[in-house]
């Protein structure tokens, strides 16, 4: 078996961590920005500082081959006095550390000093804190110097204390990849396409590769994904899968998959990461030892907890976390990460491994081949990761948190008024229009609030009760975001200007973060992205970073043509101009449906506008019918009430109107007779604006298909997405109905899925009653 290799940083962290968790001593700077700090110290240390040394050191642990390494920072030679040099970078001044968080940065250099002795045979070496606070940019040095038998002593007890835990680790190992290698698929039968999917995923994961599938609803992807996953990973192709999700619900279908996988003696632990605000036991989170107990002196009890988990469970779902944090009194959101580093597989939102400012770095800073990378639903990742990629200010934001402010702060209140200076000579260049763009950073105003950041960040640690804090907060991360996208910013991106209601906008628009994308994908072993709708891969390929070598596979849908009828009502114009008109034929052509056959009907629009304005007159002219309508703001217990609505085999018709690209649009799961019609209202086309047309631009200078990327596709797959609801298991019947002339224009029929094709296409509501009629006449 292969040498385990062990991080310096990651071995003295975990077993040597004490204290509390302190989010206001928190470094805020970019992995980039902390190591150009360290690049600077080490250029003006001078031409005999050796930096980034390469150190290792291998140990058998438990009959375990082990090697710790890492990278110290700087080692030189001083008055015949060897020293190892470990450099650290935070906001937060030196004298404020504590003194636990100060013999951790040393107890790193201390391993390397045993290493480094033990190569060259020295007897005493001395450690070097190289600490830069940023905000004043001051140097603090602190030195400490140990014998070779000292370092000896620290070194073998800290492998002692880390022997349990390794052991833990590799007896895990070998009972999961024998699990594994055993496993048989969870069903007694494969459904139509999964056999090959499976196939698909384990030569893509075996050849270390980039794989986008297309897979209809009900084909069974994320079984089909993560079986073969972790067969791979059962022969040693992998050591930890992350399974990545645009939704709850769609995070809950990979738990019942994991634990269908458990049921047939497949061992693996896997952990869901929850978001920070959600987890939280406190009414209002503040991440401090001072307000939350949880949050006191955390790392003194955590490896408790994580040993106790461990041991009696394998399945930390939110509810186990919550469990075992309540009964060792630690941080959920923080204990759900660091049992991360024990599991097989993590379920989380996609921004865990995408996101510049929230990724995983404990996974994702370094390239690890060993990680193997699940993307579900990941035609989401396209808008999403626009919005990963960019960020945003507001004057009036800013300006209202300086009215707030003691004008006794005077050092911070000048950095505030020289951001608004900015503002304000952007606002005169803007001329009296209401919106600008350039390809160009706003560098001036970057510079300010990188300033003004850093005067923030003084005066929270130096103010901890002040009333202004928790109004002060959320300007400081709006800044810190803007400021951390700066970082990234190139010719993929636009800066916007919007003047609005009296405020003015400042954004950094990613329109193409392609880039980025490939580059977070090049650091792991293999990515699997797939979704129902992913058409046409090769645009999806291009906008999510696939790169050249990426492959493409498409499933057939397993469903047979006769469960269900595509309808186009080709009578319909929805295009902005003629949505007036077009209300009474909509409406008739919904009710001519229903009328049919009593059951449950979704029909989505592409605006709340449209739709309440279809939904009054239908409400008026069929009042006979129960209709249910998608509120613009619905919190999780009115979403869920709003679907319990839609039972199986209904006494009464009930027609839900929802808006496309909603909730209620894709995720959801009605089957059987809980749906058996949808419609959808238009094709899905975004809304004109400023940053519609910029897509537009950008794609069409690159590709000339701006109008394409930007509206038709996207629009579409909306459509498809919506559509999808009604057909989610082998036995569910049901009609989907089209309304919009432009569904019959070739640019239109090209987007729609290869198992549309037999689609009817009818003109006006007799027509559709017609068809629908025979439809259900022939499935009865």
């Amino acid at each position: 078996m292969a040498v385990k290799k062990i991080a310096v940083r990651e071995l003295v962290e975990f077993i040597l961590r004490s204290g509390s968790i302190d989010e206001g001593k928190n470094s805020n700077h970019t992995p980039q920005e902390g190591a150009r700090i360290h690049r600077q110290l080490q250029k003006e240390a001078g031409t005999d500082y050796q930096k980034e040394v390469w150190l290792k050191k291998p140990i058998e642990i438990a009959e375990t081959a082990v090697q710790i390494e890492g990278r110290a920072d700087g080692i030189y030679i001083e008055e015949d006095q060897v020293f190892i040099d470990e450099i650290k970078t935070s906001e937060t001044p030196f004298e404020e550390l504590e003194a636990g968080i100060i013999d951790l940065y040393f107890y790193q250099a201390m391993v390397y000093a045993y290493i480094y002795s033990e190569q060259e045979e020295l007897t005493q070496i001395n450690t070097r804190l190289t600490y830069f606070q940023t905000t004043e940019e001051k140097i603090t040095r602190q030195i400490r110097s140990f014998t070779f038998t000292e370092l000896t002593e620290f070194f073998n007890d800290l492998v002692k204390r880390y022997e349990n835990w390794l052991i833990f680790q590799m007896q895990w190992r070998d009972t999961r990849n024998d699990s594994l290698k055993s496993l048989d698929f969870p069903f007694d039968t494969y459904r139509a396409g999964q056999r090959e999917l499976a196939a698909a995923v384990y030569k893509t994961i075996h050849a270390q590769q980039k794989l986008f599938v297309e897979a209809p609803t009900g084909t069974g992807k994320t079984m089909s994904t993560l079986f073969p996953a972790f067969k791979a990973m059962g022969e040693e192709l992998g050591e930890r899968i992350f399974y990545l999700t645009a939704k709850t619900i769609t995070r809950q279908v990979a738990e019942e998959t994991v634990t269908k996988i458990t049921k047939k003696e497949g061992r693996v632990k896997s952990v869901t990461l929850t978001a920070k605000d959600k987890i939280c036991f406190l009414t209002e989170r503040n991440c401090t030892p001072e307000h939350c107990p949880f949050a006191k002196g955390y790392y003194d009890r955590v490896n408790d907890g994580l040993w106790d988990m461990l041991n009696n469970a394998d399945q930390y779902t939110r509810p186990v976390i919550e469990e075992y944090a309540r009964k060792h009194e630690l941080c959920p959101f923080e204990l759900s990460l660091d049992v991360s580093r024990f599991s097989d597989i993590v379920i989380g939102d996609y921004n865990y491994l995408f996101d510049p400012t929230v990724y995983l770095r404990r996974f994702f800073e370094e390239e690890n081949k060993t990680n193997l990378v699940l993307v579900d639903e990941a035609h989401n990742l396209v808008n999403r990761s626009k919005e990963m990629y960019s960020a945003s200010i507001s004057r009036e934001n800013i300006a209202q948190m300086q009215k707030d402010l003691d004008k006794s702060f005077k050092k911070l209140n000048r950095a505030f008024t020289r951001v608004d200076n900015e503002f304000e000579l952007i606002h005169q260049a803007l001329d009296g229009e209401a919106y600008h763009h350039q390809q160009a950073a706003p560098e001036s105003l970057i510079n300010s609030l990188f300033k003004l950041q850093e005067q923030i960040k003084e005066w929270l640690a130096e103010n901890p009760d002040h009333l202004a804090q928790q109004k002060m907060l959320p300007v400081y991360f709006e800044i810190l975001r803007f400021t951390r996208m700066s970082e990234f910013y190139d010719d993929h991106y636009q800066t916007t200007v919007e003047h609005k209601s009296y405020d003015l906008i400042v954004k950094e628009y990613c329109i193409d973060p392609s880039w980025f994308l490939e580059q977070t994908m090049e650091k792991v072993g293999s990515s699997i992205l797939f979704s129902a709708s992913f058409s046409p891969l090769d645009y999806y390929q291009e906008v999510l970073g696939g790169g050249e070598e990426s492959l493409t596979y498409r499933l057939p849908s397993p469903f047979p043509n006769e469960n269900r009828l595509v309808m186009v009502d080709a009578s319909i114009q929805t295009t902005y101009q003629k949505r007036t008109q077009s209300i009474p034929k909509i409406a008739a052509s919904i009710e001519r449906l229903v009328k049919n056959k009593t059951g449950n009907y979704l029909v989505f629009f592409p605006s709340f506008q449209y739709l309440d304005q279809v939904a009054d007159y239908f409400h008026d002219v069929f009042p006979e019918y129960a209709i249910q309508i998608q509120g613009s703001k619905l919190n999780e217990t009115e979403r869920e009430e709003f679907l319990a609505a839609f039972v199986n085999q209904p006494a009464n018709t009930l027609i839900g109107f929802c808006v496309l690209g909603g909730i209620f649009s894709e995720g959801i799961d009605l089957v059987g007779d809980r749906l058996i019609g949808t419609v959808v209202v238009g094709v899905g086309l975004p809304q004109v604006n400023h940053e519609q047309e910029l897509i537009k631009e950008y794609y069409d200078e690159k590709r000339n298909q701006g109008f394409s990327y930007a509206y038709q596709l996207p629009g579409m797959n909306k459509v498809i997405q919506a559509a999808g609801r009604v057909i989610r298991t082998m036995e569910d019947r049901g009609i989907i109905l089209l309304l919009d002339q432009r569904y019959t224009n070739p640019h239109y029929q090209n987007l729609l899925p290869p198992n549309w094709s037999d689609r009817k296409v009818v003109y006006g509501p007799e027509e559709v009653e017609r068809a629908a009629q025979a439809f259900w006449q022939q499935n009865e």
